[in-house]
């Protein structure tokens, strides 16, 4: 019987023994690979590792005003002075009458009326009193445009002339042209100077 249990514990024995290898090779092996695993794990990076944010890269509000602020205003553009011209010469005067009218105004003049009826009666109806238009362009004097007519003793012959006058085309104003001083008189000094109504022929000057 004694024999029997041991020879019972003995296989028993072996087997615990195994066991315990088993379990210390298994625990020794269990270890390394915990160790190597670990080793990995701390020299590889983590996934966090590998993951880069990157958030949009925005001034302060705060800095953005400053630098608004701080921001010189664009220069404003120095404006041209309003350019000076020189004022715009004065238009000739409107004519209020025709040549026509300007001709009959100069033979209504009561020295022109007295001439014709002198030549009427000086050449028994063979002459007549008249103007004649010596330049059809209009004379400028002082702003103003003038037909140029002469009064003239007109015959069949000839045409002599008596006095000439320049008559505006914007008013009634009648000049007479000087011909011996070379200038334009107004009627009043003609009649002063002249005296155009004692005339007695065209080229007999009027006795002072």
């Amino acid at each position: 019987m004694a024999d029997y249990k041991i020879r019972l514990l003995n296989p028993l024995m072996e087997l615990s023994k195994q066991s315990s290898r088993k379990l210390v090779i298994a625990g020794v092996a269990t270890t390394v690979i915990a160790l190597g695993l670990a080793a990995y794990f701390a020299s590889s990076p983590t996934a966090e590792s590998h993951v880069v944010v990157k958030a949009p890269v925005t001034a302060p509000s705060s800095a953005s005003s400053a630098a608004s602020a701080k921001k010189p205003a664009p220069a404003a553009t120095p404006q041209r002075p309003a350019e000076i011209k020189d004022p715009a010469p004065p238009g000739e005067p409107r004519a209020i009458r025709t040549k026509e009218q300007g001709a009959a105004a100069l033979m209504a003049l009561p020295e022109l009326q007295a001439w014709s009826a002198l030549i009427e009666k000086n050449t028994n109806g063979k002459a007549h009193g008249g103007l004649l238009e010596y330049d059809p362009v209009p004379r400028k004097l002082n702003g103003k445009n003038y037909w140029q007519f002469s009064f003239v003793e007109n015959s069949a012959e000839s045409a002599l002339r008596w006095e000439s006058f320049l008559v505006s085309s914007s008013d009634d104003e009648i000049l007479v042209e000087d011909a011996a001083n070379d200038e334009v008189i107004s009627l009043g000094r003609w009649r002063r100077e002249k005296h155009p109504d004692k005339r007695t022929s065209f080229d007999a000057p009027a006795p002072h």
